[in-house]
């Protein structure tokens, strides 16, 4: 039996979002305000993990500058080339 692909974090299955977003579709700007939108409802409901669908390209880089400096995320990984997995924390 072939074992699924692990991440840093102990495994394929491990990650199960709370909630997810899906950025496709949407201008530069849009995405921008949607995410941060996004992460604050997240927060304020409690949720600590999060996927965010951002597609391999232009939005990619979008979503890591918003999450790199947002008060409220912990942490961030890709999940693969068009998604990232997000962890909420204590905001900064």
């Amino acid at each position: 039996m072939k074992k699924p692909p692990t991440s840093h974090r102990g495994g394929a299955s491990w990650f199960k979002p709370q909630a997810t977003l899906d950025l496709h579709l949407l201008t530069v700007a849009e995405s921008e305000d949607a995410l941060d939108d996004f992460l604050h409802r997240s927060f304020m409901a409690k949720k600590q993990t999060l996927l965010v669908l951002h597609g391999a390209k232009t939005l990619a880089g979008v979503v890591k500058r918003v999450l790199d400096r947002h008060p409220l995320v912990n942490s961030h990984e890709p999940d693969n080339s068009g998604a990232t997995r997000v962890f909420l924390g204590k905001p900064r």
